[in-house]
């Protein structure tokens, strides 16, 4: 059953289909409401002849990962009876390699030179931005896709938070007001459409789950930059800069580990009823996840993931959603593109924060988890430190809440603490150049916020890394068992089948295993017939 943003996207196509002149949809969807779905609804377009191409483009490699295979998802594929088809692309010449469309990145966005503008002039586009307000206005990113913007058939644009952290404006969409007040202003016209799904929406549909956030305050102790000490018993009642010294201090010394060992207990006590239930740790660095990582080592089922490290990241990711993980502690991850139903805690260990950015954070926890129970059973629970920032959060998140949790009979008694977040982005310095002495976690008060699966395809990445592996792996046996360099080999293939095999489409990747297979067989060893010769002949191939 389609979500309300879902059907009012899907009246849109339809009056798109049936002439009316409508070419952008702008898409505010609330973190977790599900916007996945809407590139797949964009693609009936493509299958009435209106467009030829989809491009996704995402702010991680997980998203585009994600993308890829949202494309293939079985129960999807039913929904909307479709066969469309995409794969990941970074600044290739033949991003499509003759599917549907492609996904990418908005980094990768940044450094194209020209693929992508020739791409569009050749092509009827539709452009899908998602989280489109990490293109700030003026930025790079915002001139390499203004072009892009500009020559798109259609435009789909998805956020889940209409803000940037740094208060600067979002490219793409109209402002009103002046200096501090300006705020966005998106409304319907006759080239364009306006979507929202607010968190009160999605909980009405129970498209998502409540959180509890447990809060805990602390007392910590500093040494100024004059080699001064500080102390102060609670980072609850502080101003802004001392409580932003205090809770650095308490982040790198003994309060965050007793944070962390809080959470963990809360998440195995509730694991023992929910198997398969998960935990996200969320750091600052490598370094305190290291730190927090080597506090783990007792659990088995525990890795971690890391930004700077995007393919390392992806897997750790994806070992989580296959199941063989219980816990990660993730660095500059813990937001759009970690979609793991599964995750019921999130512990945050870290103090680089910003509204959108608790809001996106706090949503990995708000999804619908296949282990957790009955509906009304399930809730998100976020552990973090006390400041006025996350509680002004908290308090916004209550009010949304609160007209749903009103309805749920009993409302359940959570072990608490008290509050606040954190973000990873980068090592940041000490605030005012302080040297964190000690810290102990204090006080505790629970912040209860009221009360037969088909398997998927593979996408085309995976087809077309499998394809190449099994070519490269069956030259290496066929070189090894017949004293040849893999090399001189691989030359050969590329002569006759003169294209790299990085370029292929997945039909000419089959005809390459095919020609090795027939050419280079395996039955064959040196000295007891004639080998093919290194010269090109002649291939029955489909050349694009």
């Amino acid at each position: 059953m389609l979500r309300k943003h879902q059907r009012e996207f899907e009246d849109t196509i339809d009056n798109i289909i049936e002439g009316a002149p409508i070419r952008t949809i702008y898409n505010q969807v609330t973190p977790g409401g599900g916007k996945s779905l809407i590139p797949i609804q964009a693609g009936r377009l493509i299958k009435a002849g209106l467009a030829d191409k989809l491009i996704w483009i995402a702010p991680r490699l997980s998203l585009t990962d994600q993308a890829e295979r949202e494309f293939v998802n079985p129960y999807f594929r039913t929904m909307f009876n479709h066969s469309l088809k995409i794969r990941q692309s970074t600044n290739e010449k033949n991003p499509c390699r003759g599917l549907d469309g492609f996904a990418t990145t908005y980094n990768a966005a940044g450094m194209d030179e020209g693929l992508l503008i020739e791409q569009f002039q050749h092509y009827r586009y539709i452009l899908i931005m998602d989280e489109f307000h990490h293109v700030q206005e003026d930025s790079l990113w915002n001139d390499k896709i203004a072009p892009l913007f500009a020559l798109a058939k259609y435009r789909v644009l998805m956020t889940g938070t209409l803000e940037r952290g740094d208060q600067s404006k979002i490219a793409f969409i109209p402002y009103r007001g002046r200096g501090k007040s300006i705020t966005p202003f998106l409304q319907n016209s006759h080239d364009t459409a306006v979507i929202r799904y607010t968190r009160a929406d999605a909980l009405s549909e129970k498209a998502i789950i409540p959180l509890a956030f447990h809060l805990s305050d602390g007392s910590a102790e500093w040494e100024d930059r004059r080699g001064r000490k500080v102390s102060v018993a609670s980072m609850d009642k502080m101003n802004e800069e001392d409580a932003n010294k205090a809770l650095y201090t308490a982040l790198k010394t003994e309060y965050a580990d007793h944070l962390l060992s809080t959470g963990i207990r809360h998440w195995q006590d509730h694991a023992a009823k929910y198997p398969g239930s998960k935990c996200l740790v969320v750091t600052s660095n490598i370094t305190e996840a290291k730190r927090h990582i080597a506090n783990l080592s007792g659990l088995s089922r525990c890795d971690i993931a890391t930004s700077e490290d995007s393919a390392a990241a992806l897997k750790v990711i994806n070992k989580m959603k296959a199941g063989k993980l219980d816990v990660i502690v993730t660095v500059a991850m813990a937001y759009e593109g970690l979609n793991i139903p599964e995750i019921s805690h999130i512990i945050c260990l870290t103090r680089i924060r910003s509204v959108p950015w608790i809001e996106q954070m706090t949503a990995r926890a708000n999804r619908i988890s296949p282990c957790g129970g009955h509906y009304d059973e399930q809730t998100g629970h976020i552990f973090a430190p006390a400041d006025p920032l996350f509680k002004q959060v908290m308090k916004k998140i209550e009010a949304e809440q609160l007209p749903i949790m009103e309805k749920r009979q009993a409302a359940r008694h959570v072990d608490g603490a008290k509050a606040e977040d954190g973000g990873g982005f980068r090592l940041e310095p000490a605030p005012g150049g302080i040297t964190p002495l000690s810290s102990a976690l204090t006080g505790k008060r629970e912040m209860l916020l009221a009360t037969g699966i088909p398997v998927a395809e593979k996408t085309a990445s995976e087809q077309e890394a499998e394809l190449r592996e099994r070519i490269d792996d069956h030259i290496k046996r066929y070189a090894a068992q017949n004293r040849f360099k893999p090399q001189t080999l691989n030359y050969e293939v590329l002569l006759v089948m003169r294209k790299k095999r990085q370029d292929m489409t997945i039909k000419e990747l089959e005809n390459c295993l095919a020609h090795v297979r027939t050419n280079y067989p395996l039955t064959f060893f040196r000295g007891t017939g004639r080998r093919v010769s290194a010269k090109a002949q002649p291939f029955p191939c489909v050349w694009r």
